[in-house]
């Protein structure tokens, strides 16, 4: 039984600068969004961008991932992407260069209009729309703005693009897996070691869960950071991917296997990890259930050491309903070694009177991936280490890019992107495009939501802002005073994400 399953079912407009009308491609409408404030222009994006994209065409899932390369003034002069979504005979790629245009404000929002992707060609149109928010001039937030698909993903800015080498902590989810046509959550090591592959995973199946071994080999990237692979686990299942490499540090990844949908991140691991888990960690999480897709989200907060979890709270949002600060525990799961010296940490939550297995699998002490152990559904995320000890109103101060996206009850994907400001007080400003699958529109903008935010010393932060025309209300676990999991608890939506503060 997954987290989600087990808890019940229960006109400040500071800081805006002018209107700026962004004309829609791909048969979306025109997007229009009003600015705030910031240092960013076209020039803040310049070099080769590796992104990823998860999303809905309609209420179909799909994954893209790619590499463009922006000259800083505007131009989009090279890529590359694939794509997978269900119904196809595996991934495919763009068959000729990705080029394009792209427009900058200042508070760091715009759009991108990209040509020659899978996406485009996928929905027989000759552009996609990207709404954009730049984070810095290193990762970028992305949402896709047009009519016949929504998704949401980032961009980060491209460095080494050398074969990747060492001990990798991956998580890997997929909304269809092709060997066995339901969700599944994967987090494990990956050992690469000239072009060979080894290493172990926890799996999830929705149907059952189990600890693996894997073995296979991945070719050298290309000259853009592009590769292939395929590995074959211990239940004698084998997965093909492509890989998109971000630098000698992190790659991100596509599963290749027809009818598969899914995709994936691998960081390279660092410190002393067999020490498990130490100190207060904040964590998101997002997942599929045998009802709908993406129709789980949680944001928590738990300390831990070694594979013991001394106190934690959650809110979850489940098809639509919420449940708020629910507390929980753990202890290390029977088992040899745990946790263990590769990284892997083995715990039985206990929450609401139910125990319910996770594994974390350590990039360094201070970040994890990890999956819940649950038959019901498949759910997974990351935590990172807090590094501010107490927070307070004025912890919260400034511009934040915020990227979210999911569901909701209809059910049909959702996804938001844009700024959200603190004054470091009590007031909060949400500037904001939002594209619903249901309305089939493409990215709208809602208007300017002015209201408050209050934060715990603990940091979970509540903020309700509004307009004549609705209201958003989010709360947040802030790692730092620069970021924090983002989930939205209005009913009938299950979206959830990040914020975090762009440059001074």
């Amino acid at each position: 039984m997954s987290i989600a399953k087990i808890l019940p079912k229960i006109c400040a407009f500071a800081g805006i600068a002018s209107l700026f009308a962004l004309a829609g491609c791909g048969g979306g409408s025109g997007m229009v969004t009003t600015h705030q404030t910031g240092n960013f222009s076209n020039a803040s994006l310049t070099g080769s961008y590796v992104f990823q994209i998860r999303g809905f065409l309609t209420t179909t899932p799909y994954r893209e991932i790619g590499v463009i390369t922006a000259d800083g003034a505007g131009n989009i002069t090279a890529g590359i992407d694939d794509l997978n979504t269900v119904g196809l005979g595996g991934a495919i790629q763009s068959t000729a260069a990705i080029t394009g245009t792209y427009n900058i404000s200042a508070d760091g929002t715009g759009q991108m209009l990209l040509s020659s992707t899978t996406l485009g060609s996928l929905a027989s149109v000759s552009q996609i729309s990207l709404a954009i928010t730049m984070v810095s001039t290193s990762k970028v937030e992305l949402m896709e703005a047009d009519t016949f698909a929504e998704g949401a993903g980032d961009a980060e800015l491209q460095g080494s693009v050398s074969a990747p080498s060492g001990a990798f902590v991956f998580g890997l989810h997929q909304e269809v897996n092709a060997n066995t046509g339901a969700a599944s959550s994967e987090v494990g090591l990956l050992n690469i070691s000239g072009g060979t592959l080894s290493g172990n995973f926890d799996q999830n199946l929705t149907s059952a869960s189990s600890s693996l071994t894997l073995s296979g080999s991945a070719n050298a990237p290309s000259t853009q950071g592009v590769g292939t692979g395929t590995y074959t686990d211990s239940a004698s299942a084998t997965t093909n991917f492509v890989y998109f490499v971000v630098n000698s540090g992190k790659f991100v990844f596509l599963v290749t296997d027809s009818g598969a949908v899914g995709s994936g991140t691998a960081e390279l691991q660092s410190g002393t990890v067999s020490g498990g888990l130490s100190g207060t960690y904040v964590f998101g999480t997002r997942g599929d259930d045998t009802n709908f897709f993406a129709d789980i989200a949680t944001v928590g907060r738990f300390t831990a050491s070694g594979a013991t979890i001394s106190a934690g709270s959650l809110d979850n949002m489940n098809e639509g309903s919420y449940s708020q600060q629910i507390s929980f525990t753990g202890s290390p799961t029977t088992g040899s070694s745990n946790p263990s010296s590769s990284g892997r940490v083995a715990i039985t939550l206990s929450v609401s009177s139910s125990s319910i297995p996770a594994v974390f699998w350590m990039v360094s002490p201070s970040r994890a991936y990890f999956l819940f152990e649950s038959v019901a559904s498949a759910e997974d995320g990351t935590a990172d280490l807090q590094t501010t000890s107490s927070f307070s109103n004025s912890t919260l101060n400034g511009q934040f890019a915020m990227l979210m996206d999911g569901i909701d009850t209809n059910p049909e994907g959702v996804a938001r992107i844009g700024t959200i400001q603190f004054d470091g007080n009590t007031k909060s400003t949400v500037v904001e495009l939002v594209n619903d699958s249901a309305t089939g529109s493409g990215a709208t903008n809602p208007g300017a939501l002015g209201g408050t935010y209050g934060i715990t010393p603990a940091g979970r932060a509540s903020v309700t802002v509004s307009n004549g025309g609705g209201a958003l209300d989010l709360i947040l676990y802030s790692i730092s005073s620069s970021q924090a999991y983002a989930l939205q608890i209005d009913q009938g939506s299950n979206t959830v994400g990040t914020v975090e503060l762009q440059p001074q």
